[in-house]
């Protein structure tokens, strides 16, 4: 997924949102959120909300999908919604700038 070549939060506030095929406890993730990022379902106490797959497959459910923001930035809402012709669903979080 390249997580570790993301810049480190700090400075400017940074959002970095997408399918990461990893889960919050993948190191890359860990070190991302260790260097100032948080994730934003995790704020809202959604952090284990399945985003993969979407339609079931008799698979259970992994949060592999996020959006990690700067932890200065308040997070107001967070959603996992459905999203035609993907096996993701898609994340939603609605965030308040420093």
């Amino acid at each position: 997924a390249g997580l570790e070549r993301l810049p480190r939060a700090g400075g400017r506030p940074r959002v970095r949102a997408g399918d990461g095929n990893a889960t919050l406890d993948h190191l890359p993730v860990r070190d991302l959120l260790a260097s100032g990022y948080r994730d934003a379902a995790d704020a809202m106490g959604r952090g284990l909300s399945p985003t993969w797959p979407q339609y079931g497959w008799g698979q259970l459910g992994v949060a592999i999908d996020h959006v990690l923001a700067d932890r200065r930035m308040g997070v107001r809402d967070f959603r996992v919604l459905p999203l035609a012709r993907t096996d993701h669903r898609a994340v939603f979080a609605e965030l308040r700038l420093p």
